[in-house]
């Protein structure tokens, strides 16, 4: 069947176009969530919702209970839907998981009129090329960064919440891409200020990073080679809101990985103004998350690039792999310490800027 992306489906729900059934996969779990959320609004009666819905795992399901579900006429109402989660389990070689695969695929090839079938898969599970083939399937991928802004936008206002620009950007610069931290932080913002927009004071005041205190503030400054800097907004950046020494050390990895393929650029001829449109395109085939708009960053890189060589750069990235190494070998706590003896040891490695 067909295969939609994001903006294709929800274009799709808005003209009332629903098909037979759905597969969504991917590793962004709350947009998937929202999508079945969509599709319910849309397809079912709310006077007899009660009746006409079942959500259940696929692996507690046997074969006769799927066919049951999937085939009993919908009450007094046009259709009926059926929400089946955790279709990764279909996969396993277990013959009552098996089992149910075979009356999955046997219904797709001939789906009930009367019955909407949502099949929603886990986040960090391979696709199943065969449900793919025989449902429309939409892959929930993590957002890139302009579309992040965007999401904020609907989010905010699916919850009432009137919110300034510039609170969305602190809001995205704060917590990144974690959609479901940043549902999070709209709740609360919903809650603390229901009567007005939110600004970003309100976003600095309720997640304790004010501007110029963010990750992105954080890892420039180690681009930089500002690494005092940088190492003074360590412990205040662990505490907030959707970070922890794994992420800030995540975040400096992509970026001196970005600085470090700006500096091969330059390395082998090309002119400084030519590299950031080299750097994005890559960025477009490999997607790495947490990243601000691709070409933003790719001037960032490029302007920080003449800081280094290409062997400071290199050993940086084994600095920040042992300091990754340790914050998730270890239960007992000082992810802050670990982060910051990282941004200090690439200081020992070579210049510092003030």
């Amino acid at each position: 069947m067909s295969a939609l992306d994001f903006d294709a489906f929800r274009r799709s729900l808005t003209k009332g176009e629903i098909l037979p059934a759905y597969y969504f996969h991917g590793d962004e779990n709350l947009l998937k969530e929202d999508a079945v959320h969509e599709l319910l609004a849309v397809g079912l009666d709310s006077a007899t919702r009660e009746f006409n819905l079942d959500r259940r795992r696929a692996a507690e399901l046997s074969a006769e209970e799927f066919e049951a579900l999937v085939l009993t006429p919908p009450m007094l109402a046009a259709r009926r839907i059926v929400v089946l989660s955790e279709v990764e389990s279909l996969q396993q070689r277990r013959s009552k998981a098996q089992a149910v695969r075979v009356a999955v695929i046997a219904y797709l090839g001939r789906p009930s009129p009367q019955t909407l079938l949502v099949l929603v898969q886990s986040a960090g599970e391979k696709a199943d090329v065969e449900l793919a083939r025989l449902a429309a399937t939409v892959a929930f991928d993590p957002l890139p960064p302009e579309r992040v802004g965007r999401w904020i936008r609907h989010r905010a206002r699916k919850e009432g919440l009137a919110i300034e620009e510039d609170a969305v950007l602190h809001l995205q610069a704060v917590v990144g891409d974690d959609l479901a931290q940043v549902a999070t932080e709209i709740a609360k913002l919903r809650a603390a200020v229901p009567d007005r927009a939110a600004t970003i004071e309100d976003i600095a005041n309720l997640v304790g990073v004010r501007r110029g205190e963010t990750v992105y503030d954080f890892v420039d400054a180690v681009t930089a080679r500002r690494f005092p800097v940088a190492a003074g907004m360590v412990q205040h950046l662990v505490g907030s809101p959707g970070n922890s020494g794994v992420r800030l050390i995540s975040a400096l990895a992509v970026a001196l990985s970005g600085v470090a393929l700006a500096r091969a650029h330059l390395d082998d001829g090309v002119g400084e103004t030519a590299v950031p449109e080299r750097v994005v395109r890559i960025l477009q085939d490999a997607r790495p998350p947490g990243l601000r708009v691709w070409p933003e960053e790719a001037r960032h890189w490029t302007r920080d690039a003449a800081r280094w060589t290409g062997e400071e750069l290199d050993a940086a990235l084994e600095e920040l792999l042992a300091a990754d190494r340790r914050l998730k070998g270890t239960a007992l706590g000082g992810d802050g310490e670990i982060v910051v003896e990282a941004v200090l040891g690439l200081a020992g490695r070579g210049r510092v800027e003030p």
